[in-house]
């Protein structure tokens, strides 16, 4: 047995309960002018975004190839834009420009990945008159995936099994050759690896802790979930352990271990006064 076998799909569940698992809110399919939701137009996309949080990808389990000990999805999406023609051309070209357009946003902005997993008879591209793909089982795994790899202008990409959203910008995207001056270039690129890093703080902590997110000043441990249910679920404040006052002004690099979960209250009291208490002493024994 592998890691792909013990990943295979068994059961057939519903995309709609599979995003609601996610995360996703699918509540407003089921009133689509009168129908039920798998009338809704999103229903058979082949991605999903909750905006800024998170992308859900459904990707084929055969696609999927064990490197060293790594599972990874290595496919060119903009090739199955339905562009040989046949039936379903036009929702083919949409799905897949969707799909590439998520994983483009997922790389840049360092969101994770979810992935439903199918399995079922396929529909090839390469067929002009084919009938739809059947998908016989279908699950969402719970492991977190990440876009490791994405070429702008090929499309060719790799998502990563197990991997956290990665900090790291390159900055000859083109999607920066619109800023002007190399202070308003650094201040955006700095922006952006915080609001990345911050994601990618609360996503390990919450799978490091089974789903919670809880306070690391000691003797505290404030679970914001714990204590107010779904509304707290996925959120905490990220304290960065070295002041960012005291950083080069040509900017740093910050890892992980350099952030701590906190609640709100030890956050506040940890920068009191202006100052940046340790977190060691913030309470008294």
């Amino acid at each position: 047995m592998t890691i792909l076998d013990d990943i295979k799909p068994q059961t057939k569940r519903l995309v709609i309960d599979l995003l609601t698992e996610a995360g996703i809110d699918t509540s407003h399919w089921s009133d689509y002018k009168g129908k039920n939701a798998s009338q809704h137009p999103n229903y058979y996309n082949w991605s999903f975004e909750k905006p800024d949080e998170l992308v859900i990808v459904s990707i084929w389990h055969s696609d999927l190839e064990l490197e060293g000990d790594k599972v990874v999805h290595r496919k060119n999406i903009r090739i199955r834009d339905g562009r040989n023609g046949g039936k379903g051309k036009v929702q083919w070209k949409v799905r897949a420009e969707a799909f590439d357009g998520h994983i483009q946003k997922a790389f840049t902005s360092g969101l994770p990945v979810r992935a439903i997993l199918c399995e079922g008879n396929r529909r090839e591209i390469e067929e002009l008159e084919p009938i739809s793909s059947k998908v016989s089982f279908r699950e969402l795994d719970p492991e977190p995936w990440a876009v490791s790899y994405y070429n702008f202008e090929t499309g060719d990409c790799v998502i990563t099994r197990g991997e956290l959203p990665t900090a790291e910008i390159d900055h000859d995207q083109p999607e920066f050759s619109g800023f002007e001056g190399e202070l308003r270039r650094r201040f955006v690129l700095h922006r952006r690896r915080e609001a990345q890093l911050r994601r990618k703080k609360l996503l390990a902590a919450t799978y490091e802790n089974n789903g919670h997110l809880i306070c690391e000043v000691p003797r505290c441990g404030f679970d914001f979930k714990a204590r107010y249910g779904a509304i707290g679920e996925g959120f905490a404040h990220v304290h960065h352990l070295v002041p960012l006052a005291k950083s080069d002004p040509k900017g740093r690099n910050t890892s992980l271990k350099d952030l701590a979960i906190v609640c709100a209250n030890c956050h506040a009291m940890i920068h009191a006064g202006g100052q940046c208490r340790s977190l060691e002493y913030l309470i008294e024994q």
